[in-house]
């Protein structure tokens, strides 16, 4: 509003004081009232006219929906445009609200201003002025109200058009990656989703459980509820086995042997690699193909863990050990003749325990064989009990009915 709209109103309101006609004051309101609204009305066409070249644009791509790996920004699926509106809302009627409350929050402070002035003064009857002071100081604090809703409005239409272009035409986006791309706090960001899904602009829009997830549709939210049910089914299942594992010794024994068994096997592994001789590659190669079948043995049959005890507690251990040393002395730049003799020493040594643990694999089965050779013979008594073996399968001479 102009000065001269100002020094109108007050004009109007001392008049109005004076003459004790509290009326004049809503004519003059009303005098302006005209004007504002072909302001109004012009700014309006102004966003109609940027939110029209602004629907011809697409939003920022903060996230793509890439290869539909679990961590990405999507699933792999892009969501339709119908998934989201372009225009915010409270953008347009934020900032009539903020003009609105501005304007007829400026002319009645102006009045009230007027008002406290012309009491101090004496210019102005006590009476009258107490009157309209009690209907427009109401006025005055709700068109600044409504001011203040309006620029909340527009401040938060801005953070949702933000939001918005950061996720872009990803399916689902975390709300720590969201915040880090505009600048905001995570608890403010999750605070304006749930008002975005409100308000319809993702109608399908959903959070996590934790809230630590947003996904703007609800195909993806039917994955994501999916992918949680099938990881909570996975670590119960977990949960159960390690229980089970707990109440039984033999099972923990056995597990524990497993996972210390592996660990021996990716220690030879290493050392093979990174030993570049065939020949010795060759002895490690055996070495750790003999001690896979030996752990995969007692793994099929856990009773036979006594057996393998001092394998694991010494005889393993030290051959590591003698392997690592290898390695260490073949990484030698320089080797000298205890070097190569502690080399040639080891290479012997692996050949005596690739025998060892062969023969320790082959009485693993000791028993096995025992009982298969016990089968065999009753097989055989029980066929020959009943006449289908020996004699019994030899073809009866044809004398033509002769004796």
């Amino acid at each position: 509003m102009r000065n001269r709209d100002y020094r109108d109103i007050h004009r109007t309101v001392r008049n109005a004081i004076h003459n004790g006609d509290i009326e004049q004051i809503g004519h003059a309101v009303e005098n302006h009232v005209q004007e504002i609204t072909d302001e109004i009305n012009e700014i309006l066409e102004n966003l109609r006219t940027q939110g029209r070249n602004a629907a011809g644009r697409n939003p920022g791509q903060g996230f793509t929906g890439g290869s539909g790996a679990p961590g990405q920004a999507g699933f792999g699926h892009i969501p339709e445009q119908g998934t989201f509106r372009r225009r915010m809302p409270g953008l347009i009627s934020g900032i009539v609200f903020t003009i609105i409350g501005a304007i007829f929050g400026s002319m009645l402070l102006i009045t009230d201003i007027a008002l406290l002035a012309g009491a101090l003064v004496g210019e102005l009857p006590a009476d009258s002025i107490v009157v309209a002071l009690s209907v427009i100081t109401p006025l005055t604090a709700g068109s600044f109200f409504l001011m203040g809703y309006g620029i909340v409005s527009q401040k938060r239409a801005r953070r949702f058009a933000r939001y918005r272009d950061a996720i872009g035409g990803a399916a689902f986006c975390t709300i720590a990656k969201l915040a880090e791309l505009v600048g905001e706090d995570p608890q403010r960001i999750r605070k304006d989703l749930k008002k975005m899904i409100s308000t319809g602009v993702y109608p399908e829009g959903h959070l996590d459980r934790n809230e630590t997830c947003f996904m703007v549709d609800d195909i993806t939210y039917e994955e994501f509820l999916e992918a949680e049910r099938n990881y909570m089914a996975r670590m119960k299942a977990k949960q159960e086995e390690e229980q089970k594992t707990q109440a039984d010794p033999k099972v923990a024994e056995l597990e524990a042997v497993k996972k210390e068994g592996n660990d021996y096997l990716k220690q030879i592994r290493a050392v093979n690699d990174a030993l570049p001789e065939k020949e010795i590659s060759d002895k490690l190669d055996q070495l750790e193909n003999v001690t896979a079948r030996i752990f995969a043995c007692v793994a099929q049959h856990p009773e036979k863990l006594p057996d393998i005890r001092s394998f694991m507690r010494y005889y393993l251990p030290t051959t590591l050990k003698l392997v690592k040393a290898y390695q260490e002395f073949d990484e030698q730049p320089v080797q000298g003749e205890n070097i190569k003799k502690a080399k040639t020493e080891i290479e012997h040594a692996l050949d005596t325990v690739n025998v060892a643990f062969a023969n320790l694999l082959d009485k693993l089965f000791e028993d096995d064989v025992l009982d298969i050779s016990a089968d065999v013979s009753t097989l055989e008594m029980l066929l020959k009990q009943g006449g289908l073996t020996g004699s019994d399968f030899e073809k009866v001479p044809d004398n033509g009915g002769k004796e």
